[in-house]
Order: structure tokens, then C-alpha cells, then sequence
């Protein structure tokens, strides 16, 4: 059995629009749109642990970054020919202040 087709509105404000058979024949596009809600939903999660990770992971970098200038920095420090020979100082071994030569084998 069909029913007439109103206005929009006469179906909606007389409650057919809530009838078993509308429901039942507009189900499939409901679960589609329930399904797609739910996608978006778990991609804006997705998306800001993403964001929390990224800003924990650019802390680690800096904190990284400032460890190894500080460390370079140190080693530079240690391996000056002025540090190296005040230390070697100690164990009797001397800097040289002879230059260099070079041995030609021909």
C-alpha cells in the first residue's frame, strides 16, 4: 500500500516521517553517517595524541641538542694543545720545541 505524498512538513509534523517503513528504509544512510561520525571521531584522537607526541619528541630533540653542544664544547676544551701539555705536565711527559722533520727514504 502507498501512501500520498505530502508537503515535507504534513509528513514530518503528522509523524510519518517516524513510521516503521522510513525508518527502516532510511537505516542503511543512517549507519553510514554513525560510521563516518565515528571515523572522524578516532581521527581527531589519532590527530592529538599525534600532536602530544610530536611536541614531547621536539623536547627530547632540544634537550638532546643542548646536551651535545655542551658536551662538544667540553671535549674542544680538554683536547687544546694548552690543556693537553699542562696535563701531561704532571706525568713527566714534555711538549717538544723542536719542529717536525721529515724522513725521505729513496
Amino acid at each position: 500500500m502507498k501512501k500520498n505524498k505530502g508537503s515535507f512538513f504534513k509528513n514530518y509534523l503528522g509523524g510519518d516521517v517516524f513510521s516503521k517503513e522510513t525508518v527502516v528504509k532510511q537505516l542503511p544512510f543512517v549507519l553510514y553517517v554513525v560510521f563516518l561520525l565515528m571515523i572522524y571521531i578516532s581521527n581527531t584522537y589519532i590527530a592529538e595524541d599525534m600532536k602530544l607526541d610530536i611536541i614531547k619528541t621536539t623536547k627530547v630533540l632540544e634537550e638532546k641538542k643542548v646536551e651535545y653542544i655542551s658536551i662538544k664544547s667540553e671535549i674542544t676544551k680538554r683536547t687544546k694543545q694548552s690543556e693537553l701539555s699542562l696535563k701531561l705536565k704532571n706525568k713527566g711527559i714534555k711538549e717538544t720545541v723542536e719542529p717536525v722533520k721529515k724522513i725521505v727514504i729513496r
